[in-house]
């Protein structure tokens, strides 16, 4: 069995799902019975239990070690089922009542150091047939009972109406993450807005004089920037005009090409103008437990150029409120430390020279194909692309294969994807499947 498989897609249908809401939002709750927990700030974990071994997995297929005194404790689990329990690993930290995920790793790596397993659901079970969630719970418990590094969460029932009570007493006054509020149909996460003070390093736009959506940066240093995430709730159709009227006066070019949801390009602009920003929730991993990179910029002569892929955040529901000119572009105002101040921690971001984008050889094509349609109205362009990236001593593909779909009457008028590999034969066996795909009667192939 593909335990791995089975937990990344527990974990994405999960992560993709559950709904986001704030004390203030209450009235989204359904009426009737709740299940509620503190939300622990550890690693998705899964504890795989079946008559021949006991593993705790991770989606990126990392298990815990063996030394762990948790990893000896669940060897004298006794199950003649096979199951699949969902939990969080955590450490346990003296000096906060909070657990912190960069614990979890920290001790993950040290001999000494513990890690705990707190289990919330079942993602597979072969004899029990569990719908009800105060089932599930009873069943983990039986399992888990008596056992000191592996238990099942402390769930409370109760109504919505009792439910901002609960977030005081175990979010204000605990200092814990946040709830997490489920019934047998729907997860809520639970927790407060976080206020952000970030820099504005790009922008798009929906009208000749609007803006659609924002990128925004961290300070990393006086003339380094760390990209944290877009926000396209920005207001009214005055604010985006006026932000565009702040925005297009600063504009700067970049070797770099970001795109937006919609596929449009944004435009970079010098690092100037703080913003405040409210987001629902921060995010420092993917839905298979790597860390989230993003790029980091360094302003050299009016331009902001990229540096390299660097571990980063990913703002989560976010709102733009207002711009702070009382602000400066600096780390004391806009630097990672308000990330620390709201629970979310990366060790030692930093750029490294060796990896500089500057210092690489660039890119070379190898293949390229490029088809036409014209009309009256319009034309279209398709491009299929293989690049090798001649950067084997980093951690970069050997091959990408790149695809470019412009059509000038379509809403979205520019589609992309892109696929790394590592034999150029798997590029070449996706290009022509793209190409079979996306070519069919009335293109022209154009030659350069």
């Amino acid at each position: 069995m593909n335990y791995s498989q089975i937990i990344k897609q527990y974990k994405s249908y999960v992560a993709s799902s559950y709904i986001s809401l704030t004390p203030n939002q209450i009235d989204i709750l359904p009426k009737g019975k709740l299940y509620v927990s503190k939300k622990y700030d550890g690693l998705f974990c899964c504890l795989i239990l079946n008559p021949e071994n006991s593993i705790l997995l991770m989606p990126n297929g990392m298990q815990v070690p063996e030394n762990k005194n948790i990893f000896k404790e669940m060897q004298s689990i006794k199950c003649d089922d096979e199951i699949i329990i969902a939990g969080e690993l955590y450490a346990s930290n003296g000096s906060s009542k909070r657990e912190r995920s960069s614990d979890v790793r920290a001790s993950l790596s040290q001999e000494n150091s513990q890690v705990y397993f707190a289990a919330f659901d079942i993602v597979q079970s072969s004899k029990e047939n569990l719908d009800d969630y105060a089932k599930k719970i009873q069943y983990m418990s039986k399992i888990l009972k008596g056992l000191e590094y592996s238990h099942v969460i402390e769930m409370h029932e109760h109504e919505a109406d009792s439910i901002p009570d609960m977030f005081q007493s175990m979010v204000i006054k605990d200092h814990n993450e946040g709830l997490i509020i489920r019934d047998n149909r729907r997860i809520y996460k639970m927790k407060q807005n976080i206020d952000l003070d970030l820099i504005i390093l790009a922008y798009t736009s929906q009208k000749h004089n609007s803006v659609r959506s924002i990128a925004l940066g961290i300070a990393l240093s006086d003339k380094q920037f760390l990209y944290v995430g877009s926000v396209g709730t920005l207001g009214t159709d005055k604010k985006r005009e006026e932000l565009y009227n702040h925005l297009s006066k600063i504009e700067c070019e970049s070797l770099y090409r970001m795109s937006s949801s919609n596929g449009s390009l944004y435009q970079f602009v010098i690092p100037k103008i703080v913003i405040n920003i409210s987001a629902k929730d921060v995010q420092m991993e993917r839905h298979d437990s790597s860390l989230i990179n993003h790029m980091a910029f360094v302003l050299d002569e009016n331009q902001l150029k990229p540096l390299h892929l660097t571990p980063s955040f990913s703002i989560i529901h976010a709102n733009a409120n207002e711009i702070r000119p009382d602000k400066k572009i600096s780390i004391e105002d806009c630097g990672i430390n308000q990330f620390e101040r709201a629970g979310f921690f990366i060790k030692d971001i930093k750029t490294n020279p060796d990896e500089y984008i500057s210092s690489m050889q660039p890119s070379k094509i190898i293949k390229k194909e490029i088809f036409i349609k014209k009309s009256k109205a319009d034309i279209s362009i398709k491009k299929f692309i293989i690049l090798e990236a001649r950067k084997n001593e980093i951690d970069y593909p050997k091959y990408i294969f790149y695809y470019f779909d412009m059509s000038e009457k379509r809403k979205v008028q520019i589609q992309r994807d892109v696929r790394p590999f590592n034999d150029i034969k798997s590029a070449e066996a996706t290009m022509e499947t793209y190409m079979q795909k996306n070519i069919k009667k009335g293109w022209e192939k154009y030659n350069l």
